[in-house]
C-alpha cells in the first residue's frame, strides 16, 4: 500500500487539530484559532509535511453537516422570544443593515457584485463559540447582556441557513436562465415535499428508536438522519448545510432533543474540527503580506463596523450604555459560519481567491483580537456613559434597607426571599429589560452602573443595612465595595465570586463574605449526601460548618 489512503489522512488532520487546540489552550486563545493554525502548518504554503487537500476537505464537509445540525437540535424559539425584543429586534435589524454596508463597502474596494453580497453576509454573523469563550474567561457568563448577545448570535444563525440558500441561488442564476429554473423547482420541491415529509416522520421514528433502548441504534440514527437529509437536499440543488439544520430543528422540539444533543455532540466536535483544519489549509501567508490593508479593511468591517452598529441597535432598543457595549464587543467577531459562507462562495465560484483569502484572513484575525475587545467593552460603556448621562428620578427614600447590585438570575433569587420575607430592598441593574418586570411587580429598581458612587447615593447607601454584589465582574464588585464603605463605613457587603483568588482578594477589602458559588454547591450536596445516610440535622450542620471553616481558613 503505497497510497497512505484515507485513513492516514484523516489520523494527520485530527492530530494537527489535537495539537493546535492545545496550543490555543494553553495561550488563552479560541480553539478555532488552533485548528486553522494547525490547518496552516500542514497546508501546502508551509515547508515540511503537506496533507492532502481534497481528502482533508471532504470530511470537513462531514463537519458542516454535524455541526448545523446540532445548531438546528439546540436551537430554542421559546428561549428566543424570553429573550425579549432586544435580541430578536436587534439581530432582525442589525443582520440586513451589516450586509448592506458590508455589500456597500466592499463595492468600494471593487469587489464584484455576488463577492459584495458574500463579503456582507459574512461579516453580518457572529460567533457563538467565540462569543461564550470569551464571556467565560472574564466570568459575565450570567450577565444579561450575555444572554442577550447569545440569543442575538442564536438569531444570526438562522439567518446564516437562509442565506446560504439565497445566495447559492443567486450565484447559480448568475451563470444562466436554465439554472435559475431547475433551482426555483427543485427548491419548491424541497419546501413543499421534504420539509413536511421530515416534519410528519423525524420525530415518531426517533420515538420509535428511543423505546428500543440502544445507545448504538439510536446514534446511528442521528447521524442517517443528518447526512440524508443533507444528501437528499444537496440533490435537490438546496444547501446540504440548510438540510442539516432543518433536520435538527425538527427534531429540537421533540422531548429527546436533549439525548440528540449528547449523542452527536462528539461527532460534531470532531468533524467541525476537521472542517477549520481544512480552511487553515487554504489561508496563504503570502496573501496576508501583500494585501496587509486589504485584510485589515476586511477586519475593521468585522470589528468595528458590526460592532458599533450592534452597540448603537441595542441602544435604540433601550438597553443601557454598559449593557450596549458589552453587546457590540462581544459581536465584534466572526468565526464557523462566515467561514462556511465564504467557503461556499468560493466552491460556486461566485468569490475569487483573492476576496475568499481576504474574508479568510480577517475572520481569523477578528478572533484573535476577541477577547481584548470584549475587554475594552465596560470602560467604553462607562465614558459613554458620562457622557450621555440620563437623569433618572430617585426611588422613594429607604432606610435599613438592602442595596442588591445585578438582577441576573442570583439577583432574581436573593431579592425573590428578600420579598417573601418583607424585607425592603432595591435593585441596580443596567439592563432596563431586566429591571422592567421588577418594577411592573412594584420592586423599587434603578438602572445604572452600580460601580458608580453617585448610583449607590441614589439607592439610599447610606441608610442602608446591607449591599449584596451578585454582579459577576469581579473588578466592578471591588469597585462596589469601595465606594459602599466610603460611603457608610458600618455598611455589611456580601459579594458572590468565582475563585478561591477572588474570595481571598475580597476578603482583604474587609467585607463580611465572599460566597464562592462552587462550595456552596458542594456544602448543599455533601447535606442531601449526610441526610440521605440518616444524620440528624445538628450533625449535619456541624459537619458542613466545619468544612467551610477549613476550607476558608
Amino acid at each position: 500500500m503505497n497510497d497512505p489512503g484515507i485513513l492516514f489522512h484523516l489520523a494527520t488532520a485530527m492530530t494537527a487539530a489535537l495539537v493546535g487546540a492545545f496550543i490555543a489552550l494553553r495561550l488563552r486563545q479560541s480553539v478555532i484559532v488552533g485548528y486553522l493554525l494547525a490547518g496552516h502548518v500542514i497546508g501546502p504554503f508551509t515547508p515540511g509535511f503537506v496533507g492532502h487537500t481534497g481528502t482533508v476537505e471532504s470530511l470537513a464537509e462531514i463537519g458542516i453537516v454535524f455541526l448545523m445540525f446540532v445548531v438546528g437540535v439546540q436551537l430554542s424559539f421559546r428561549e428566543l422570544v424570553r429573550a425579549g425584543r432586544v435580541a430578536l429586534l436587534g439581530a432582525a435589524m442589525q443582520v440586513p443593515l451589516t450586509i448592506a454596508g458590508g455589500f456597500g463597502l466592499a463595492r468600494l474596494a471593487d469587489f464584484t457584485f455576488l463577492e459584495a453580497l458574500f463579503f456582507g453576509a459574512v461579516v453580518s454573523n457572529s460567533s457563538s463559540t467565540v462569543l461564550v469563550k470569551v464571556v467565560a474567561e472574564r466570568g459575565q457568563s450570567d450577565a444579561g447582556s450575555t444572554r442577550t448577545a447569545l440569543a442575538w448570535s442564536s438569531v444570526q444563525d438562522v439567518s446564516t441557513v437562509l442565506l446560504v440558500a439565497v445566495l447559492s441561488a443567486l450565484s447559480t442564476a448568475e451563470r444562466s436562465h436554465a439554472d435559475l429554473t431547475e433551482t426555483l423547482w427543485k427548491s419548491a420541491l424541497f419546501v413543499g415535499v421534504l420539509v413536511p415529509l421530515a416534519l410528519f416522520a423525524l420525530p415518531r421514528l426517533f420515538v420509535k428508536i428511543s423505546a428500543l433502548r440502544n445507545r448504538e441504534i439510536f446514534v446511528l440514527a442521528a447521524g442517517c438522519v443528518a447526512l440524508g437529509m443533507s444528501y437528499v437536499s444537496a440533490q435537490l440543488g438546496v444547501s446540504a448545510a440548510l438540510g442539516a439544520f432543518l433536520a435538527g430543528a425538527i427534531l429540537g422540539d421533540s422531548h429527546l432533543s436533549h439525548r440528540i444533543v449528547g449523542e452527536t455532540m462528539p461527532l460534531r466536535d470532531v468533524f467541525s474540527g476537521l472542517f477549520f483544519v481544512s480552511v487553515g489549509m487554504l489561508i496563504d501567508p503570502h496573501f496576508v503580506l501583500r494585501n496587509v490593508p486589504l485584510v485589515l479593511f476586511g477586519t475593521a468591517c468585522i470589528v468595528v463596523f458590526k460592532g458599533a452598529l450592534s452597540l448603537i441597535i441595542a441602544r435604540v432598543l433601550r438597553s443601557s450604555w454598559t449593557a450596549a457595549a458589552m453587546i457590540g464587543a462581544t459581536l465584534a467577531q466572526s468565526a464557523e459560519f462566515s467561514i462556511l459562507m465564504a467557503r461556499i462562495g468560493q466552491s460556486l465560484g461566485a468569490v475569487s481567491d483573492k476576496v475568499f483569502n481576504t474574508m479568510l484572513s480577517s475572520t481569523a484575525l477578528s478572533i484573535l483580537i476577541a477577547p481584548h475587545v470584549a475587554r475594552a467593552a465596560q470602560p467604553l460603556g462607562r465614558w459613554l456613559a458620562r457622557r450621555n448621562e440620563e437623569d433618572e428620578a430617585p426611588p422613594p427614600a429607604l432606610d435599613d434597607h438592602v442595596i442588591v447590585c445585578g438582577y441576573g438570575r442570583v439577583g432574581q433569587v436573593v431579592t425573590g426571599l428578600l420579598h417573601n420575607s418583607d424585607v425592603p430592598f432595591i435593585v441596580i441593574d443596567e439592563d432596563e429589560h431586566v429591571i422592567r418586570p421588577l418594577r411592573k411587580a412594584g420592586g423599587r429598581a434603578l438602572i445604572g452602573d452600580a460601580s458608580r458612587s453617585f448610583v449607590l447615593e441614589r439607592a439610599g447607601v447610606a441608610r442602608a443595612k446591607m449591599v449584596i454584589i451578585a454582579l459577576p465582574d469581579q473588578v466592578v464588585a471591588r469597585q462596589v465595595i469601595e465606594h459602599a464603605r466610603t460611603l457608610n463605613a458600618n455598611i455589611a457587603v456580601v459579594a458572590r465570586t468565582h475563585s478561591e483568588t477572588d474570595r481571598r482578594r475580597l476578603r482583604s477589602m474587609g467585607i463580611n463574605e465572599a460566597v464562592l458559588g462552587e462550595f456552596e454547591l458542594a456544602f448543599e450536596l455533601g447535606r442531601r449526601a449526610l441526610g440521605a445516610a440518616g444524620l440528624a440535622s445538628e450533625a449535619i450542620e456541624a459537619a458542613i460548618e466545619n468544612a467551610r471553616e477549613t476550607l476558608h481558613s
